[in-house]
């Protein structure tokens, strides 16, 4: 869609410098103190400089969310006039602010540019997509055979917390802001302490966009108090989080006193089945897409091949090839296809799942070392790893690394295959590749994921859905089931009878 230059505005020179939004009004911190954030292609840099909000400031903000929603309607919840132009100024600016806001998301998470650029082409396109959505919140009704009516209304569900993580900040975020606001909820955004100026980017255009004090805030803190004060505060009405399956528990744990409405998108340890009838060529291109993006930090990543004996060495030679081409270095650097991970942390705890591996003597084919070379050293990089015949039961096969890990695993037949791959604690994604149309159908419906791609991989539409089965989590994002997590079924009977003693009366009176 046509922007106007009105919207440009140019982001704050590095460091971003990041602050606290509470009630309309953008500050610092009570507290005084910053949390920084360093290049993970290079730690000597701080990229970041963020104001650590405090419990009391996160109470603060969810004061103010609560009294805009419960407050005139007509500021908010009524004016569905007003809540399209937000979220269709926040589109505008995101794509106006497209170059400055993908270098953002390149030095906060070490996102190569090539895929930042898409990253925030995608966050304009939800809000786009759930701009379409504002009053067009159909109920239903039924006539009973008395003549009486049941009608069913969605309303927003109120006050929403949403815990924002760092490995597609903008995206993430705006799939919990953009169903929110289209439906009148108020929000309080907690953001992962790695990608504060990313996502308050996101709040300052709806803010700029017309989004009245209260209506979106913005509490950031590396404190777990922070966003525990969140989960459990009584007057907030749901919690939209996503992260890892051990931070969701505690989060769902946290917020089952008040009995907040909770939805969580979490981990996932996802099968791509390779079938001998696949086009090879084509799969070891999705397959090195879907494993590799954003260093497979991705919740969806498909870490696990399971391939059909008949092909696994012909086949894991074709993804060698891909894998020793791709370029590892700079994420500004345009020819880059992997850069760092995230973090130290995260680091340390993917070269501790190699470490075992090696103990536990699997076969490393590729990667498996941290990259120590001249325009490394200084970054978290580490080198995409392929780990062949891995047992189903192996840790690597099991557990959710969150790095660019692949672990191949052969299979004999159908059923030993749908059996490897439900055979985990996830089921967020899967994908099948087969010329057998009849067969993708029959596998399908027997493996226990959330989305599954027939011939692709790691495709986000914002029109279908997100989220999984099992330790994946619970709701769904995206498409029209975006907008029903965000609001609550109520229901109205209006009598047609017009009787005065009405039939089941009787059961209490003569």
């Amino acid at each position: 869609m046509a922007t106007s230059t009105a919207v440009i505005r140019s982001l704050s020179p590095r460091p971003y410098r990041v602050h606290l939004h509470v009630d309309g009004t953008t500050r610092p911190s009570s507290r005084g103190g910053t949390l920084e954030r360093e290049d993970p292609a290079d730690a000597r840099d701080v990229v970041t400089v963020t104001d650590e909000g405090t419990v009391e400031e996160m109470r603060e903000a969810i004061a103010a969310a609560r009294r805009v929603f419960d407050g005139d309607p007509a500021v908010w919840v009524d004016d569905p006039a007003r809540r399209r132009r937000v979220l269709l100024g926040a589109a505008a600016r995101i794509r106006a602010n497209a170059v400055p806001l993908a270098e953002m998301v390149s030095f906060e998470v070490g996102m190569p540019m090539r895929q930042a650029h898409p990253h925030v082409a995608a966050a304009a396109d939800v809000f786009e997509f759930y701009a379409g959505y504002v009053g067009k919140a159909y109920g239903e009704t039924m006539q009973l055979p008395s003549g009486s009516l049941v009608s069913l209304l969605r309303e927003p569900v109120g006050v929403v917390g949403m815990i924002v993580p760092w490995n597609f900040p903008l995206t993430q975020a705006a799939r919990k802001l953009a169903p929110a606001l289209a439906v009148g909820c108020t929000a309080v955004v907690k953001p992962s302490p790695y990608t504060c100026a990313s996502t308050f980017e996101l709040v300052r255009y709806l803010t700029e966009s017309g989004a009245p004090a209260g209506v979106v805030n913005f509490v950031p803190g590396a404190a777990p108090e922070i966003g525990g004060e969140l989960a459990a505060h009584p007057d907030v009405d749901k919690l939209s989080f996503t992260g890892s399956t051990r931070v969701g528990v505690i989060v769902q744990q946290a917020a089952a006193e008040s009995m907040k409405r909770v939805s969580l998108e979490l981990g996932g340890k996802n099968p791509f089945l390779l079938f001998s009838d696949a086009d090879l060529e084509a799969a070891a291109n999705g397959l090195v897409y879907g494993m590799f993006r954003n260093s497979g930090q991705a919740c969806g990543a498909t870490t696990r091949l399971l391939v059909h004996e008949s092909i696994h060495e012909p086949f894991v030679e074709r993804v060698l090839a891909k894998v020793r081409t791709l370029h590892i270095g700079s994420p500004r650097d345009a020819s880059t296809a992997l850069g760092p991970v995230v973090s130290a942390a995260q680091e340390k705890v993917i070269l501790g799942y190699l470490e075992r591996a090696r103990a536990d003597g699997l076969h490393i084919l590729c990667g498996g070392d941290k990259i120590d070379g001249p325009d490394h050293r200084h970054g978290y990089f580490i080198a995409p790893t392929i780990v062949d015949q891995v047992p189903p039961d192996a840790e690597l096969a099991q557990h959710e690394v969150f790095g660019p890990v692949l672990s191949v695993l052969p299979f004999r037949d159908e059923d030993e295959a749908i059996g490897i791959a439900n055979g985990t604690s996830y089921g967020l994604t899967a994908a099948i590749w087969t010329g057998d149309a009849a067969r993708a159908l029959r596998v399908s419906r027997r493996l226990r994921a959330g989305t599954i791609w027939h011939n692709d991989t790691y495709q986000q539409n914002v029109e279908g859905i997100w989220g999984g089965f099992k330790k994946s989590g619970t709701g769904r994002e995206l498409g029209p089931h975006g907008i029903a997590d965000m609001t609550e079924v109520k229901e109205l009977y209006t009598d047609g009878t017009g009787l005065v003693m009405k039939p089941h009366y009787a059961q209490v009176l003569d």
